[in-house]
């Protein structure tokens, strides 16, 4: 399975992977179906403060989305965070791996960070984010839990050169 951009070419695909979310999925990651229809609006080119990536398996049948992970308000200095997996592809570290690469462009960026919010019975999402490093910061006022992922960059790091310096 490799990571890559989201494509406009994608969204045969995008549609499968939204039918094979699974219920959970659904219910976490595409209530009332809004990041589906934001996914195809950033495939059409009307999201210009997202970016998105895809985590795409080959199968017998041809490509096939597994995940998709997304960043929004990227013109910010914390961006927020959400991403779903297919049912039957959960459980391969999928999630693991579209967060790192999330993580990693908002670090090229000089992101101060990335939030994201989860659901209170999202039980397997907060081990993920938690394992990943984020942290619990509160409650959004949607009611969901608020996670914040800090991020070191330069900025901040000679910041705290110079106040350990100075001591």
């Amino acid at each position: 399975i490799r990571i890559r951009p989201l494509i406009p070419e994608d969204r045969d695909g995008v549609y499968t992977f939204f039918r094979n979310l699974g219920e959970e999925g659904t219910y976490f990651f595409n209530r009332n179906g809004g990041n589906e229809r934001g996914t195809y609006q950033y495939l059409d080119g009307a999201r210009t403060d997202h970016i998105f990536w895809a985590a795409v398996a080959d199968t017998p049948e041809g490509e096939e989305i597994a995940g998709i992970v997304f960043l929004f308000k990227i013109d910010t200095k914390v961006p927020y965070l959400g991403i779903g997996i297919s049912e039957q592809w959960k459980g391969r570290h999928l999630g693991r791996r579209l967060m790192t690469t999330a993580r990693e462009w908002a670090q090229s960026v000089e992101a101060g960070g990335i939030l994201l919010t989860t659901d209170t019975k999202n039980f397997r999402g907060q081990k993920l984010y938690e394992r990943m490093g984020y942290k619990q910061i509160g409650t959004h006022s949607n009611g969901e839990i608020l996670y914040l992922l800090a991020l070191p960059n330069e900025n901040t790091a000679s910041v705290a050169r110079s106040r350990t310096e100075k001591q």
